[in-house]
Order: structure tokens, then sequence, then C-alpha cells
């Protein structure tokens, strides 16, 4: 046998004898390997899911841990106020509450046990009216205070705004009224989340006094002007018109739009800017998809910036400084020449 030969066979024999060993190696040693059951497995288990749909809001009261007397003790030391217990909690009870808790007793009262059984709680109905009256009046004095330049309209649009079920449902959940209000359906609608929190306004009042009731309404609904535009709370018409009239009124030429630049007109992420200019000045611009909402827009703008509306600057949030004025402002009528007042709409 030739000395080549007899080295392949060598090394052959050698690489036979690894391999080997490196197998018995493998088998020895447990190694994790991917079920093939595991795959369907999940993709059955997220399909019924889907099938099943979204999960319904439960109560936060559903799970172990809640204790309703440690939330609403924490509601009333997360909004630092001072508010007796009996106090809080009238103002956390919905009158639709107390009916549905007294329609269940109805059927387990007896002719000898017709007292005892009744729900003996109040609800919050007074408190409410009260917060809600207090609330409007200082959202309004605020404003006018502010803005003087602001027509009263728009003043009343704004506190609408500002006073709505929406709004004030909004800075209630944030609170976590949410979960502490007793309240006869589940999720809590807007409108009762809204009467709870004028309700703790209230309560505010009737123990802390008018002055801390007024500075918890500053602090937690007039901040939420921050960052708002007036188009946003305050819906004109013909801002156009409106502006024509105001311009008018101070004896300055009627405002004219220009385009000041346009860009991608022939495709479908179309802008245009328009400047609104009296007197050879710009008082207004904005941008829009179309030529007529930019224009729009600009007149808006050029309100804005003439009821001195939208720099946060003048919205003044020192509780030393704090100012109401209970005079209303001037009316639309009062700030357009009389031949306007007929196109404004």
């Amino acid at each position: 046998m030739s000395l080549v030969l007899r080295n392949v066979l060598s090394f052959c024999a050698r690489r036979t004898a690894l391999s080997g060993r490196l197998i018995a190696q493998r088998q020895a040693i447990p190694v994790r390997c991917y079920k093939k059951w595991v795959l369907p497995a999940y993709r059955s288990l997220y399909k019924r899911r889907l099938e099943q749909g979204p999960e319904p809001e439960r109560h936060r009261s559903e799970w172990l841990n809640w204790n309703y007397n440690a939330e609403v003790y924490a509601f009333g030391q997360r909004v630092g106020e001072d508010l007796s217990e009996a106090t809080l909690r009238t103002a956390l009870t919905d009158r639709s509450y107390v009916e549905a808790e007294n329609e269940k007793r109805k059927g387990l009262e007896t002719e000898e046990e017709d007292e005892e059984l009744s729900l003996d709680i109040s609800h919050n109905e007074e408190l409410s009216a009260l917060g809600e009256k207090l609330c409007n009046n200082f959202v309004k004095g605020y404003l006018r205070s502010t803005y003087p330049n602001l027509p009263e309209e728009g003043v009343g649009a704004i506190c609408d705004f500002l006073t709505g079920d929406e709004m004030l449902a909004y800075i209630g959940s944030h609170l976590g009224l949410k979960d502490i209000v007793l309240a006869s359906e589940f999720p809590v609608p807007d409108s009762t989340l809204s009467k709870a929190f004028t309700a703790v306004i209230g309560a505010i009042d009737t123990d802390q006094g008018t002055e801390r009731a007024q500075l918890f309404v500053h602090d937690f609904v007039l901040t939420q002007l921050i960052g708002k535009t007036l188009d946003s709370m305050w819906t004109i018409s013909n801002p156009m018109g409106l502006l024509a009239g105001i311009v008018a009124k101070q004896g300055m030429a009627e405002p004219e739009s220009r385009l000041l630049w346009e860009t991608g007109s022939e495709t479908v992420v179309a802008a245009y800017m328009v400047g609104i200019y009296c007197n050879k000045q710009l008082i207004g611009k904005a941008a829009g998809e179309t030529v007529s909402i930019a224009e729009h827009m600009a007149a808006q703008n050029a309100l804005q910036q003439f009821f001195n509306f939208g720099n946060d600057a003048a919205i003044h949030f020192d509780r030393h400084s704090l100012t109401v004025n209970a005079e209303r402002n001037a009316s639309i009528e009062d700030f357009v020449s009389q031949d306007k007042t007929q196109t404004l709409a």
C-alpha cells in the first residue's frame, strides 16, 4: 500500500472517531428543541381572543385590593382641600345611585321594617348646583379681566367650553373621580362625572369658603386654556365679515386677503398661505388646503390678534394677583360699525 493511501485512510479513521464522540456528547447533553405544536396553539388562542372582542371595562371595585374609604381619603388629599368626610361623600353620591339602591330595598321591605331598610344618605344635587353657579361666575369674571378686548359672546362661548360636561368630566376623571363616584350605571357618563366635579366645588365652598373654591376652579379649570386657540372654543361663522366691521368701526381701510405663497397645488397635499392686510399692514395669516380655507383661518387669526387672545403670557396663574371683573364686556354690536352689523351671521 502506498504511503499516500495509508495517510488518507488514517485521516478518515480519525475523522470518523471524532464525529462519533461529538454525536455521543450531543446525545448526552439535553438540548432545548422547538415544539411544532406551539405556533398553531398560539395562533388558535389569538384567533379565539379576537373573536371574543375587547374585554369590557370593569369597575375598580372588582379587584381584591379595593378600599373605598381609603380611595375617598386619598382623593381629598389629592385635591389639597381639607373637607369633612360627610361632605365629601355627599359630593361623590349621585341621585341615580340613591334611587337605584332604594328600588333594590323595596323588594326586601316588610310591613314592620319599612324605615329600617331605607337608604339614609344624601345625594349631590344641591352641592352641584352651588358649585356650578360659582364656577360659571368665576370663569366669566376671570375671562373678562384677562381679556378685556374679547366680546361678551366670546366670553360666554369660552365659559361654555370650559364648564361643559365633556371638559369637566375630563378633568374629574384625571383626578380619580371615575372610580369613586357612586352612580347607578357604569361606565359613568360624562354628565354624572361633571355633576360630581361641580359638587366637589360646592363642597369646598361649603367647608372652606368661596375663596378656596375659586382657587380650585382657577387651578383645575382655567388652566385648560393653555394651548387653546380662539377658533377651537368659539365658532365664528363669518370671521371676515366680523373683521371688516371691526376695522370699519376704527376708521381703517377694508381688509383684503392676499396669497403669500403656495406649494403642491397640483398634488393632494397642496398648501396655501394667505395673509390679511389692512392699511398696508399684515394683521393675520394662516395656511390651508385651499385658498378659501386659508382665508377663513387667516381672518380668525387676525381676530385672535385683535382680541389679544392666545397669548399664554396674558393668563395670570399667580394666586396672589388673581382679579375678577363682574362687569360685562362689550358685545359684538359694539365692536362693529352699523353698516356692517347686518353682514354678521
